[in-house]
């Protein structure tokens, strides 16, 4: 069934309707303990689960795929942008931005979304990240004694730690899949000792990646990054999405530039992505969720998705750190929601 078809279904207008009055009371933060706002589920649950039936078809159909990034660093939610179940229910894989330690209430609202919504729930494993933590370390050791060796561990031996760790949170809390990081570099000018670093370091990441993988084939599987600079690159054909960077991004016209610099051989061309971010929550901050042109980058990246590309497929958009989107007094997560109507003109949410 096409996407556009089933998106009509996805949401009536008594649905739209319901959904604009209840983002309206969400802009309060100050929440009456004496007042409890009506919802279209508890007005007419029997609605409410066919929009919900509705909802996982369009999941499951042909549409371009969102993922999002969620802040969920706040464990005692004080308003409704902290909370899971407040996210846009048409976003298809929701990837939290702190996997470990997660409370009660996070692990109930991650399974409704799962559960009532279709909604995937992952999260990323970022080499760069692991390698930036590891030298911030390295360098705050103290000199070993005189005749004493270091305790502090190895590259390699850190990483394995923190690869092993980051992948048993899978289990543990019942997360649909991972989404790969690695940005790495060209090793055209990497002198001999670099290049040897530099690929040891990528095949044990890699290698632990691809073997939890193997083990666990019905787990979704992304990745974001630039996989111009994997060394085998037979990993991605199992991703679902190849999401490309564009924090760094001057305009649109460098979406496609970069998009060709990805393209090279043995990176499947039928599943890639954009990942941009959206904008801070400080409004002197003109840098983050923007392009450097100033167009706002969420917005600009949906339509550069739905131009035409000859010879690449544009498969889905990620959205990091949406939790900041929610502020709006017209509309919570408007910029994020108009990106997705953009990505899929038939849905209302």
């Amino acid at each position: 069934m096409k996407s556009n078809k089933i998106g009509k279904l996805v949401l009536s207008g008594i649905m739209t309707a319901a959904f604009a009055f209840a983002s309206c009371s969400d802009w309060d933060d100050m929440e009456s303990a004496n007042v409890i706002q009506p919802n279209i589920k508890e007005q007419n649950p029997e609605l409410y689960a066919q929009y919900l039936e509705r909802l996982k078809t369009y999941k499951d159909s042909d549409h371009k795929l969102v993922y999002a990034w969620f802040d969920n660093s706040e464990k005692v939610p004080f308003n409704r942008a902290q909370h899971l179940s407040e996210v846009p229910d048409s976003v298809d894989v929701l990837a939290l931005m702190h996997p470990d330690n997660l409370v009660e209430s996070e692990l109930a609202e991650m399974a409704n979304l799962k559960k009532e919504k279709g909604t995937k729930v992952i999260y990323s494993i970022d080499f760069d990240a692991i390698k930036l933590i590891y030298d911030t370390r390295a360098k705050e050791q103290p000199a070993p004694a005189e005749g004493e060796e270091s305790t502090f561990p190895d590259f390699t031996t850190f990483m394995v730690d923190s690869i092993g760790h980051a992948l048993s949170l899978v289990q543990e809390y019942q997360y649909d899949g991972l989404s790969i990081a690695y940005l790495g570099k060209s090793m055209l000018h990497l002198t001999a000792a670099e290049k040897k670093a530099y690929i040891e370091s990528q095949n044990v990441f890699m290698g632990m990646v691809k073997t939890w993988l193997e083990r666990n084939t019905d787990k979704l599987i992304a990745f974001e990054g630039k996989p111009q600079n994997i060394i085998d690159k037979s990993f991605l054909e199992k991703c679902n999405l190849i999401l490309l960077p564009a924090t760094t991004i001057k305009n649109q016209y460098e979406l496609s530039y970069n998009l060709s610099l990805a393209a090279v051989e043995g990176v499947p061309t039928d599943r890639f992505g954009i990942k941009v971010s959206t904008t801070s929550l400080d409004e002197s901050d003109k840098k983050t969720g923007y392009f450097a042109d100033g167009s706002r980058a969420l917005p600009t990246a949906a339509q550069w998705i739905m131009s035409a590309h000859e010879g690449y497929t544009i498969k889905g958009l990620g959205i990091d750190n949406i939790s900041t989107d929610y502020y709006n007094p017209a509309l919570v997560y408007r910029h994020s929601r108009q990106a997705i109507t953009t990505l899929n003109p038939s849905l209302k949410k």
